[in-house]
């Protein structure tokens, strides 16, 4: 289908806010919120630390600021900061259906580049609507095969999202944006499964990466500067979403429906510090324990069934005393033994005093989880789990959710959102600044200077 690429950019790059429907405005507003929370939040680890000290020794010149660290570098760094910064909790926003989480790339450049340009809440708002609709559909057309491929989609095709949120926001025409996303493609990352799924600390730059990248893509193409579009050259047919997939992609996908739905209403956002493949089952975890009282040292065996990457990815991932967060998050095991322990899977559960407690890797070690044929079905759509919990009196205790918790369709209540944020945020910034930071979030249609929200997170 040739001419995706234009049809997408055609509508982006004419999008107003006074063409966004009231609801889009208000689901933009709790994903800019909830984003800053966890980029907050991923201040206290000390890979973030080591990340933004980075930055700061190259002393780039001060443009925006790197959120929850007070200082400035340039546009392009300290969206590469903070857009990792977002990756660290695993507690990031996501799109079912094309295996990605939008907020890293698409936000973190949005709010560098909102605060170079000092531009307004409006502004802003759109800009994030815009990266959303081009991320989303693109990683869409190709998912999941880009995804079982070994690509990590939040850090490759992100790079579109923070391009066409740019390109927006510096108010590139038609011919401009649809350069931003060739050259997008052309220099976007190759962000692989090895490290993320690996557990190297290099993963959480995959939400900093497409940040810079589509930063530097926005403003070559504002130079002048070409790019091919995204379903290929007609004279060469090697474009970027066919050689990202095993199968023909679904080009059909990047203009489905356009202008009449927005693609951030179906974005879901994560109540749990883990890997969204463990969300089903930390919640089946937690309910199993409410309702049916159950004592962990009378649990004989754990049984997860669900579709195959859980099984293959997170469900395969043992822990042990010296395991390193990142492997806990990863790991299956650990977040259901956390979450029957303590009741709740967040941030006590990454550090070092309980990752050094045998009592969770104990309990852990009797999980299993194996595919469902007739889960498999329902994927990618859904995300579906079915727990059966086996006690050592052999009385068995069994949930089903098909929609995690945080899914638009088993949504977050606004409530558990702002506690989400000021739960992140207050240990940073401190409980006055995070509460008027959500004020202003929550009025960003009226806010007529980003700055005056930045100067609320540091």
């Amino acid at each position: 289908m040739e001419g995706s690429t234009k049809k997408l950019v055609s509508f982006c790059s004419r999008l107003g806010y006074e063409a966004l429907p009231e609801k889009i405005v208000e689901k933009t507003k709790w994903v800019v919120l909830d984003h800053i929370g966890i980029v907050l939040g991923g201040t206290n680890l000390d890979i973030g630390r080591a990340i933004a000290e980075y930055v700061r020794e190259l002393k780039d010149k001060a443009e925006a600021t790197v959120l929850g660290f007070g200082f400035k570098s340039s546009a392009r760094n300290a969206a590469f900061v903070n857009g990792s910064l977002s990756e660290i909790l695993e507690m990031q926003d996501g799109y079912t259906k094309g295996g990605i989480h939008p907020s890293d790339a698409t936000i973190a450049a949005s709010l560098a580049m909102a605060e170079w340009k000092k531009k307004t809440g409006k502004d802003l708002i759109t800009a994030v609507v815009v990266g959303y609709e081009v991320t989303n559909r693109v990683a869409e057309a190709i998912h999941p095969t880009h995804f079982a491929r070994g690509f990590l989609p939040t850090g490759t095709v992100g790079t579109f999202g923070a391009a066409a949120a740019v390109a927006r926001m510096l108010e590139l025409n038609d011919e401009q944006m649809f350069n931003a996303l060739g050259i997008a493609g052309f220099i976007s990352p190759a962000i692989t499964w090895d490290s993320h799924f690996g557990t190297y600390s290099i993963k959480q730059v995959q939400g900093g990466v497409p940040a810079r990248t589509g930063i530097e893509s926005a403003l070559l193409a504002k130079k002048g500067l070409t790019g091919a579009p995204l379903e290929g050259d007609p004279k060469v047919q090697k474009g970027y979403c066919k050689i990202m997939s095993d199968e023909p992609p679904k080009l059909e996908k990047m203009i489905e429906g356009l202008g009449e739905k927005f693609t951030i209403e179906e974005v879901y956002f994560k109540p749990y510090a883990s890997c969204r493949m463990n969300h089903g089952p930390i919640q089946l975890a937690m309910e199993l324990k409410k309702k049916h009282a159950l004592k962990p040292e009378e649990i004989e065996d754990i049984l997860v069934r669900t579709y195959d990457f859980p099984v293959q990815r997170t469900g395969s991932v043992k822990t042990d005393t010296h395991s390193l967060f990142t492997v806990c998050q990863f790991s299956m095991s650990y977040a259901v033994a956390g979450a029957l322990l303590d009741g709740e899977a967040g941030l006590k559960q990454l550090t070092p005093k309980r990752i050094r407690d045998p009592r969770i890797h104990k309990l852990g070690s009797k999980l299993r989880a194996v595919v469902d044929p007739e889960l498999q079905k329902m994927y990618p759509a859904n995300r579906p789990y079915i727990m059966e919990i086996t006690m050592k009196d052999g009385n068995k205790i069994i949930g089903q959710v098909d929609y995690p918790k945080g899914d638009h369709r088993n949504p977050m209540t606004e409530d558990e959102l702002k506690a989400k944020f000021l739960g992140l945020s207050k240990g940073v910034i401190g409980d006055k600044k995070a509460k008027k930071a959500m004020e202003i979030v929550m009025d960003l249609e009226n806010l007529d200077s980003i700055s005056r929200l930045i100067s609320h997170l540091k």
